[in-house]
């Protein structure tokens, strides 16, 4: 049998150049966690090099002391950037589309193409798509550690639309109260469990060990504490001595969830993105989709592998197509594909469309695990509203679920009850939720009535305000629920450094599968995941040994004859402005791609859920073959965000129902019902009848053909 730290050691196959290095240093400190010598993550080679202590006092949950007193350090850097960026020349760092800068009263714009800064190379940044938590922290990272230029690419109008921002629960920290017996190898084994056996011990080892000093450097970075001043310092709630609030979520042994409120991701996303506008090295573009990855294709005859040199991109506000360049590297951290769902967590728009597995996916990265999607087992459900997220923090803080006759049913399915892994829960409420017919209404109600009044909307006051507008009130009301497609388990394929297999392309946060997650997620292990995995691939780019050869193999490859050549065909194509049709054809296209996504997420939502049989697996596969022809078609015609948006999500969506259907194995957030003998033989001939009536038959008809689990 393997040991954790044996199995720690287990790389994915041709991903990533540094594995062994980075398995001997996260070997020396498991070992030192499961023979009871508690060390500090600080010690790691991926922070800085000056030490300072985090706090002064001793509080319940000060990292001075771990739970046997041993002094924890945090490291940071001490070198100061002037952050008065009007006097370096540059008029802004949030650009939409180009980089503006000054001198005196002359005002100049350049393309994106040749953006420089502190460099006579143009193409020497480093490129991150994405502005949530992964994003900012790779570009913090590679900026103010080694001074790396950044361009950060976001979809939105403003750095803060990304789904960092929508998180409620909270971050997971340490808890050093000697009461709490918390410790990084007690946070390994929850991750696990909830990870249903399939998590990559690497991985969650280097969660456990890196995230309270990744929380410090990057969220807690107080000037007065001895920080740099240069990170964000993130105003958690405090207890009434100053120490940090770690609040109990579902299937963790101790409170270790620090919190601002009900809307931490928020709190969290306006600092940490303030941060990346405010240093001078960082260029935040936003209103840029980026359409594809520009890479060369690999070497079959020489161990030439295949190379990403940068991206197309294309500007929502004036309709025009750019290729950025980059000798550093391009991070992929533009989410999950929670999005493609017709009842969802995730906010609507362009976000969490699945845009990086499709980006990946087309550029040939590998990508797996994506039949891991989580449902969150408490979404707000009221007819003719999209979900709301009501947070895992309030089952923490003692909510019951309860049907329609009062009945607290947890205990049904599992001993943990409101306290179970998310997929239990999920599929307990679902299960629920089938009892009853529509004409019913909701089966399965949320209720935390009985704790106190005031307390409650102090505690959960953006939930209380949403609640209110419509009439409910958190303190009185049984709260109808629903499972929702939540999170993205599975990803873009990389190592513990974010490396995939194409060299100068990296990956972190939701977008990515690190294997830490397994087959489901444990709770509030999002956000410290980005800042964990993200600032990996900021120190792992600015190193000299390994992000060195890769900056020195990307600039080889950019000055080659033939990526020259190649380059430049792409820039004369995707330079031109592509909203060249009539008005006519371009709502027609803006249109059909709306009601395709409408298809696509009816489609995922019926066949590809919470629960999933092979022959409605088969019936996804066969209709979502047959969307994503038509959003390329789409795409061919008109360049537009709708239709952007169609082919990712078309992309992505095939990829999970294909990924679904290949694993017959029930586990984590993946639940797949084998049907009988009979059933089977019958699948195919069912999944071809189902292909062919699909767009004929009524809803009831169709969900026999298909194996469809309607929401109810």
């Amino acid at each position: 049998m393997l040991t954790a730290s044996s199995r720690a050691v287990r790389y994915l196959p041709n991903v990533g150049q540094s594995g062994k290095n980075v398995s001997i240093s996260l070997n020396k400190r498991i070992a030192g966690c499961v023979h009871g010598q508690h060390t500090s993550a600080a010690g790691m080679s991926t922070l800085a090099s000056a030490s300072v202590h985090a706090h002064a006092g001793t509080t319940s949950c000060s990292p001075k002391a771990d739970t046997n007193g041993t002094t924890l350090k945090i490291l940071h850097t001490r070198k100061t950037i002037h952050k008065n960026i009007h006097t370096r020349g540059l008029s802004t760092n949030i650009t939409t589309g180009s980089i503006a800068s000054s001198n005196n009263a002359t005002t100049t714009k350049r393309s994106l193409s040749t953006q420089s800064s502190m460099s006579t190379d143009p193409h020497d940044r480093l490129i991150v798509i994405g502005s949530g938590v992964a994003g900012c922290s790779s570009a913090l990272i590679a900026a103010e550690r080694y001074k790396i230029p950044v361009t950060l690419l976001c979809a939105g109008s403003a750095p803060t639309d990304n789904n960092s921002y929508w998180a409620q629960g909270g971050i997971i920290y340490r808890n050093y109260d000697p009461k709490a017996n918390d410790s990084a190898a007690s946070l390994v084994a929850d991750v696990q469990r909830a990870g249903a056996g399939l998590c990559e011990d690497g991985a969650v080892w280097k969660l456990a060990l890196d995230g309270p000093d990744r929380v410090r450097q990057l969220l807690l970075d107080d000037k007065e504490e001895g920080g740099n001043g240069n990170y964000a310092n993130v105003p958690f709630d405090r207890n009434e001595d100053g120490s940090l609030s770690c609040c109990l979520e579902a299937s963790h042994a101790s409170p270790r969830i620090i919190h601002f409120a009900d809307h931490t991701g928020k709190v969290i996303t306006e600092h940490i993105t303030a941060a990346a506008l405010n240093h001078p090295l960082i260029t935040v573009v936003t209103d840029t989709i980026v359409t594809d990855l520009i890479t060369t294709e690999a070497d079959e005859s020489s161990d030439d592998k295949r190379v990403c040199l940068g991206t197309h991109v294309f500007n929502k506000k004036t309709g025009e197509r750019e290729s950025l360049l980059s000798s550093r590297g391009t991070v992929l951290a533009s989410g999950g594909l929670a999005g493609i769902y017709e009842h969802s967590t995730n906010p609507a728009g362009f976000n969490a469309l699945g845009s990086s597995a499709a980006l990946a996916s087309r550029a040939g990265a590998l990508i797996s695990d994506l039949e891991y999607v989580q449902f969150h087992p408490t979404a707000l459900q009221i007819p003719n509203e999209s979900c709301f997220l009501l947070t895992e923090a309030l089952r923490g803080e003692g909510a019951l679920l309860r049907d329609r006759n009062g009945r607290a049913f947890a205990k049904d399915f599992h001993p943990d009850g409101e306290l179970a892994p998310r997929d239990i829960v999920a599929r307990g409420v679902f299960n629920e939720n089938q009892k009853v017919d529509d004409s019913i209404g909701n089966n399965v109600f949320l209720d935390i009535s009985h704790r106190d009044s005031a307390w409650l909307k102090g505690r959960f006051p953006s939930i209380d305000a949403h609640l209110m507008k419509r009439g409910m009130d958190i303190t009185k009301d049984h709260l109808p629920i629903t499972p929702a497609a939540h999170y993205t388990c599975g990803g873009v394929t990389t190592d513990l450094e974010g490396c995939t297999n194409i060299v100068g392309l990296f990956s972190a946060g939701e977008a990515a599968r690190t294997g830490l997650h397994g087959g489901n997620r444990l709770a509030s292990t999002s956000l410290l995941e980005g800042l964990v995995f993200g600032g990996a691939i900021g120190d792992y780019v600015g190193s000299k040994e390994q992000g060195g050869l890769v900056h020195e193999m990307l600039k080889e490859r950019l000055h080659s004859t033939s990526s020259q050549t190649v380059v430049k065909e792409m820039m004369e194509e995707t330079t031109r402005t592509v909203n060249t049709a009539a008005d006519n054809e371009e709502n027609s296209s803006r249109q059909g791609a709306t009601e395709l996504l409408k298809r696509l997420k009816r489609v995922m939502w019926d066949h590809v859920g919470v629960v999933r049989t092979p022959i409605g697996l088969t019936h996804a596969t066969m209709k979502l073959s047959e969307i994503r022809e038509e959003a390329d078609d789409l795409y061919a015609k008109n360049v537009c965000t709708e239709t952007i948006g169609i082919r990712d999500a078309a992309f992505a969506g095939e990829e999970v129902a294909k990924a679904a259907l290949a694993n017959r194995v029930s586990a984590g957030a993946h639940c797949i019902v084998l049907e009988s003998p009979e059933a089977s033989s019958l699948e195919a001939e069912a999944a071809t009848e189902a292909s062919k009536s699909w767009e004929d038959v009524g809803a009831e008809e169709a969900a026999e053909i298909g194996g469809s689990s309607r929401l109810r």
